[in-house]
């Protein structure tokens, strides 16, 4: 692979000074929680009854037309429009159990220009002082990511920028869910002594019917988040934007999380180890030094920092390591 072609093929991570010094310093890079993005209404752009409709409508579809009355009439209950502003309070309210952080990236949707070095992102992460880019091997980022945890997971996922596509990843949740009551009923699986309805003295039937729907679709409310953590208005597409999520259980990421003083409060986040001082794990692959009147004297910086904390710096004579470019856009 060409060095051209390995840098357009990189996942970039846009960032100031001084956080280039804490992602190497530190060996880790940050996921922020969602709710303290700079623009919180990415994250709410998920949670609207538009999309919880269509995650309602794709269950009720997806149930055989022979359904046992009782089931099919609880199912019927609580999929009705009516309730759908109380399922989607039940979604994004703080009593939910699900936590999601990101952490972002940019790419170029196909061949052709450097994704690293592109003039709108300079100009919306740069805020007038000096950026940099990251540029990271996306199948090894995917690896150090991963979470030794049933309840929690993580990916490298695509933003959705297309409403269309945005209602059918709705919709394939909802029928997933639906599949997942199905397996329940046919199950016959009991229903715990501490389960309570809102109806007075249900039947069982009633009580196994509302446990099951509850269950299938408490698995749909936890992949709702992750898609709420990739959805982006249409107008920010030229971003090609990538995000790590790391998403799950309240309690299974406690754990790590950490909090810093940011803009909106205390600002939880997660650390993403990266391992830069070992060769064969090391996903960072390149650093471009953005636009400004001393890139060639930063670049020199760049690569004593690297070396400072051994990460190897690729030279002419030395093919492997990190490439440390500057940009070739006139801009300041």
């Amino acid at each position: 692979m060409t060095a051209e072609n390995d840098a357009t093929g990189l996942l970039y991570h846009h960032t100031s000074e001084e956080g280039l010094l804490g992602i190497v310093e530190n060996d880790n890079i940050r996921a922020t929680h969602v709710r303290f993005l700079n623009d919180y209404t990415e994250f709410r752009q998920a949670f609207k009854e538009e999309y919880v409709g269509a995650l309602t409508d794709a269950f009720r579809e997806g149930l055989p037309e022979d359904l046992d009355g009782t089931a099919r009439r609880v199912v019927e209950g609580m999929l009705s429009e009516r309730n759908r502003s109380a399922i989607l309070g039940i979604i994004e309210g703080p009593t939910s159990t699900y936590e999601a952080f990101v952490c972002s990236f940019t790419a170029l949707p196909q061949s052709g220009g450097d994704p690293g070095d592109r003039l709108s992102q300079w100009r919306g992460y740069s805020h007038g002082s000096q950026g940099f880019s990251l540029g990271f091997d996306k199948t090894l980022l995917e690896k150090q990511i991963q979470f030794d945890n049933a309840h929690a997971k993580a990916g490298i996922l695509e933003c959705i920028y297309e409403d269309k596509e945005k209602v059918r990843f709705f919709q394939d949740m909802g029928r997933t869910a639906s599949a997942r009551f199905m397996e329940l009923t046919r199950s016959n699986k009991p229903v715990p002594s501490t389960f309570q309805t809102a109806m007075p003295n249900p039947t069982e039937e009633y009580k196994k019917g509302c446990y099951y729907f509850l269950q299938s679709l408490s698995k749909a409310t936890a992949e709702f988040h992750t898609k709420a953590a990739q959805i982006k208005d249409s107008g920010f597409r030229e971003e090609c934007e990538w995000r790590i999520v790391l998403q799950g259980r309240r309690d299974a990421l406690s754990p790590v999380v950490k909090f810093r003083k940011g803009q909106f409060g205390q600002t939880p986040f997660i650390e993403i180890p990266l391992s830069l001082a070992k060769p064969e794990a090391c996903s960072l692959r390149r650093i471009v030094v953005g636009p400004g009147p001393h890139k060639v004297d930063i670049k020199h910086s760049v690569e004593l920092l690297l070396q400072k904390h051994g990460i190897q710096v690729r030279r002419l004579d030395i093919n492997d390591g990190v490439e440390v470019a500057t940009s070739l856009i006139p801009f300041r």
